[in-house]
């Protein structure tokens, strides 16, 4: 070994022992200067990651399919009584009961008039849409409410509301056009029937029983001329909302609509008191919606969808609400179609309301029998399918907007 290699070998062993420095081979840690030397600290093992990632669920829309245009009866009640027999415009609250079960059990579905008239005609698979509807509110035999804030059960909308709470299925949903300038409500003073009529109409409108407009005194528009019919149609709206009002309750006038029941189904025969009626615009803005007539199941017309050619929403039919009524709707149920159901899909969701890109998929899925032919009503479209084509008829309205 040269001498020069021999003192490099010896300088770096020198070297190593004065820093400390264990040799490659110790297999335990050595000392340097009396302390012990420092302690290598071993790597944590990797944890692993039992957190699984979710799986993407199929997007389906659910469609009310209508192989047939659909029709909802609207049955007009009035009052309300304890003992029979029922007459044509006063039904006993057991003969009441008796219908709304002979209704459930025949297949129909309670259903909004707002939501129906917004084009929104869902209903579940295999039921049938009926739409609730009462004149001359608020009488105390129509809704008395309890102690508890329902309804009594010894009152017409405390009927519906008890079968409701036993059959949720059903629905509840009423259309209430009031006369509130004719008739006291409540006992008490003036001052306390007000506040006691005001809270039945809270009652009502958070509850789906949507107060709209029969005029202020149940006047006769036949007659009437424009002024007239004007006044008596703001009246009453004017005090719907002092009502809400009076409760602190101005927050539910936003969900107010204007529509009117026309009293004795008398529609105004002079141009001026028509051009009143249906050019009425209310204290919020609105223009007229609708415009209810009303005649005896012998003459039984429905309501059609809005999308229906011969929809006019200037007459729209109802039928008083007597058994004859009832028994009809049970003897005839067949003549009223029964909704089917589709499930639209696998679809992307966040193409799901393109309403080009949702008629693409009904038609693959009609072509290939998957789902009928027919109306297809969603929450947001409706269309109109066949083995060639699929057409978008309508845009379901907010009936929540004003």
């Amino acid at each position: 070994m040269r001498p020069n290699t021999l003192y490099i070998i010896t300088f770096l062993a020198i070297l190593t022992l004065s820093l400390g420095v264990p040799t490659s081979t110790s297999k335990s840690a050595g000392t340097t200067q009396g302390q012990p030397a420092p302690t290598s600290t071993p790597s944590p093992s990797p944890v692993p990651n039992d957190t699984a990632v979710p799986t993407q669920l199929p997007y389906y829309v659910v469609a009310t399919v209508w192989e047939s245009q659909p029709a909802a009866p609207i049955l007009t009640y009035h009052k309300f009584k304890t003992n029979r027999p029922s007459t044509y415009s006063t039904v006993s609250r057991l003969d009441f009961a008796e219908e709304l079960e002979n209704l459930y059990q025949s297949g129909y579905v309670s259903v909004s008039l707002e939501q129906w008239l917004a084009g929104d005609t869902r209903v579940p698979a295999g039921k049938r849409p009926v739409i609730f509807s009462m004149d001359d509110a608020f009488f105390r035999n129509q809704i008395t409410l309890a102690p508890d804030g329902n309804p009594t059960k010894d009152t017409g909308l405390g009927v519906a509301w008890e079968f409701f709470q036993k059959h949720p299925e059903f629905g509840f949903h009423w259309a209430l056009f009031s006369n509130l300038g004719d008739k006291p409500y409540g006992e008490g003073s003036h001052a306390e029937q007000q506040i006691q009529l005001a809270n039945v109409i809270v009652w009502c409108i958070e509850h789906d029983a949507m107060v709209y407009n029969h005029t202020f005194g149940h006047v006769n528009l036949k007659n009437t001329n424009g002024l007239g019919v004007t006044a008596e149609l703001r009246w009453n709206d004017e005090q719907l909302r002092k009502l809400l009002a009076l409760v602190h309750r101005e927050d539910l006038i936003p969900r107010l609509r204007n529509m009117v029941a026309l009293p004795g189904g008398r529609a105004p025969r002079w141009s001026d008191s028509q051009t009143a009626l249906y050019g009425y615009i209310d204290p919020d803005g609105r223009k007229i919606q609708a415009v209810f007539n009303i005649d005896y199941i012998t003459r039984p017309d429905f309501l059609k969808p809005p999308y229906a050619p011969k929809f006019n929403p200037s007459n729209l039919p109802r039928m008083v609400a007597n058994l004859k009524a009832i028994d009809y709707l049970v003897e005839n149920k067949e003549k009223n179609p029964i909704a089917q159901s589709c499930e639209i899909g696998p679809l992307i969701e966040s193409q799901s309301d393109d309403p080009d890109y949702l008629g693409e998929q009904i038609l693959y899925m009609t072509q290939n029998g998957q789902c009928p032919q027919g109306v297809y009503v969603t929450d947001k479209f409706v269309f109109s399918a066949n083995m060639e084509q699929v057409e978008l008829i309508q845009r379901v309205e907010e009936s929540s907007q004003p």
